[in-house]
């Protein structure tokens, strides 16, 4: 019941009232095979003694009801309403069967979109602390794997055990001493291999989670890392980190599937078995052939309705074991983003490349008193910073690594909320009203470009399908990002070229370019490059660095670089140390030692020249 009340809390209203149908199409499901298995008792009855006809009132009423005249002629029509009572409880089945694999399947599409939109719209802080391997994991296997391993189980369980009690029912009603003994065996069967089985299942279910998680991490790591892994040749240490996972994993299913199948074949020889003795019980009674025939008729046809329903009751039940640990994480994993707000994802149209920014920089952006911790650090990255940067002007931020310069930009980005002060927009706080109409007129570049693996013109105009891409946009951000010669010149289908995965077909100038043609593609209002050319040589920095600088004085620009020299055309250099604004500055006016840790403060050139 905790299994099916979890269940439950993960299905919408509409979805718990498609489940409620189904049941409905499970007890007609149950009447119709009771109806099949008791159509055949007549025809049995008949065909052992004809007599029965005359001796039997029902019997009477319908020979004499529907004009019958002769013997063979009433038992053909009894032969072809027990063919016809089966053929409509197996089309009902089937037609059940298929309506539960639909709505199961449709859970698992529902429930992985909801998950992936749940995480979706999470704060920025909550993938600081979460590993993608174990997100994309809950997405897309254990999702399925809850769907498949306790959703589906679970209707077949519910189905199966009312065609089942329908069937006893039945039974019971035609001799209750016979179906009560019948029904003990088999079910005392079964509730000892229920005993046998249920704890280590839960056991094995923990134990799949866990072996699927560091499978996944794997996989992940291996070909997120694979230049160095070719590269110092450590194929064989990635190879054994998945092994054994994956080993875990597959054993854990394989032992999960005998245990569910082990009855099968034991209940085979002793339903065989039950029908000897349901012989034998009738002949001691003294029944007669006649009497005993269309009994044994009966029970045979009921065993062979009956056996795999119990089959199905049992493998489904060892299923929602295996799988209830992978259902409590998902479960939990709800549960908890449930209960942090977030934030209303916006729709894929309002990323069409001609939108304007419901908030933009025309004057001043401010910054007093921001002090930021990460969650669970020992210490504050950023303290008190106070500063102001102007509409359309040239900004550096400088400092050593760990003084706070990219928290600080995450912060400016909206990606982080810091725990005190405030940040305004030409004298506007920002809030999480008007967070989006401020992030729509920004433009990022990280020191990473990532690129999926598509065309140069679906990589400029990042998560925009391609059917509304602005093909004069992108045209646009590559001619100002100094790429656009480079892409209708040299690449053999232009914008059309497929640039790899990650972008491995090309150079990391080429890479940054079309990152800054991502960030230019919408027109922002404000770049922020953050470190955007620490992994380029120092010809490809100043193409790129050139770039930049044709937007000076007509965008705000905000630059996070190591090397002093990328900042030398900055309007305003902000030195940052230990998480602290130190000093706010022109290149050539700044005296703070900026990366390497010094006892006295010497001149610029001194300490550029050391850096």
């Amino acid at each position: 019941m905790s299994v099916f009340g979890k269940m439950l809390d993960l299905l919408s209203r509409r979805e718990r009232v498609q489940l409620a149908l189904l049941f409905v199409a499970v007890l007609v499901m149950a009447f119709l095979e009771m109806v099949s298995v008791a159509s055949v008792l007549p025809f049995l009855s008949v065909a052992a003694d004809p007599g029965r006809i005359q001796s039997n009132e029902w019997l009477r009423w319908a020979f004499e009801g529907l004009g019958f005249t002769s013997t063979n002629g009433f038992l053909l029509a009894l032969a072809g309403a027990a063919l016809l009572a089966l053929v409509l409880s197996n089309a009902w089945m089937a037609a059940t069967h298929w309506a539960q694999l639909r709505f199961a399947r449709g859970r698992s599409h529902g429930l992985s979109t909801r998950l992936l939109r749940h995480y979706l719209a999470q704060a920025y802080v909550f993938f600081l602390r979460r590993n993608s391997a174990d997100l994309g994991k809950n997405i897309l296997a254990e999702v399925d794997q809850v769907t498949s391993g306790v959703l589906l189980p679970a209707l077949r369980f519910a189905a199966k055990a009312v065609v089942a009690l329908a069937i006893v029912v039945l039974l019971v009603a035609f001799d209750p001493l016979l179906a009560l003994l019948v029904t003990g065996v088999l079910g005392g069967a079964y509730a000892a291999l229920y005993l046998y089985v249920r704890y280590r299942l839960a056991r094995l279910g923990k134990e799949r989670l866990a072996a699927n998680t560091a499978r996944y991490k794997a996989v992940i790591e291996a070909f997120g890392a694979i230049k160095d892994i070719k590269l110092l040749g450590r194929e064989a240490a990635l190879l054994a980190r998945f092994t054994g996972p994956s080993k875990r994993y597959n054993a854990c299913q394989a032992t999960a599937a005998i245990l569910g199948e082990m009855p099968r074949y034991l209940l085979e020889v002793l339903a065989f078995g039950g029908v000897l003795v349901i012989a034998i019980y009738l002949i001691m009674r003294g029944e007669g052939l006649q009497q005993t025939i269309p009994v044994l008729g009966l029970y045979a046809f009921a065993g062979y309705r009956l056996m795999p329903s119990l089959q199905q009751v049992f493998h489904s039940y060892t299923r929602l074991r295996f799988a209830a640990p992978a259902l409590d994480h998902l479960h939990r994993e709800l549960a908890q983003i449930s209960a942090v707000p977030s934030a209303k994802l916006p729709s894929i149209h309002h990323f069409n490349g001609n939108h304007t920014a419901e908030l933009p920089l025309s004057e001043r952006l401010e910054l007093e008193g921001i002090t930021f911790t990460y969650p669970g650090a020992p210490k504050a990255a950023l303290r008190d910073v106070t500063l102001a940067i102007e509409a359309n002007s040239t900004v550096g931020i400088v400092g050593p690594t760990g003084s706070g310069k990219t928290t600080l930009v995450d912060i400016i980005l909206g990606l982080l909320r810091p725990q005190a002060g405030e940040m305004r927009v030409d004298g506007v706080p920002l809030a999480d009203a008007n967070l989006r109409a401020w992030q729509n007129g920004l433009g990022y570049v990280p020191q990473h470009i990532y690129l999926t693996d598509d065309t140069i013109a679906s990589n400029i105009a990042f998560g925009i399908p391609n059917a509304q891409i602005d093909r004069e946009a992108v045209e646009r951000a590559a001619r100002i990002a100094k790429i656009h010669d480079f892409i209708s010149q040299e690449l053999p289908e232009g914008y059309g070229t497929v640039v790899g995965e990650r972008g491995i077909r090309l150079s990391g100038g080429q890479r940054q370019r079309i990152g800054i043609a991502r960030a230019l593609y919408h027109d922002p209002a404000v770049l922020v490059f953050d470190e955007a050319t620490s992994a380029l040589d120092t010809d490809t920095e100043a193409a790129v660095m050139e770039a930049i600088q044709h937007l000076a004085g007509t965008k705000t620009i905000l630059i996070i670089a190591h090397r002093m020299t990328t900042l030398r055309n900055c309007d305003v250099l902000h030195v940052l140390r230990g998480g602290r604004l130190v000093e706010s500055s022109t290149y050539e006016g700044v005296a703070t030692p900026v990366l390497a840790p010094v006892t006295s403060v010497g001149r610029r050139d001194e300490w550029v020249a050391a850096n």
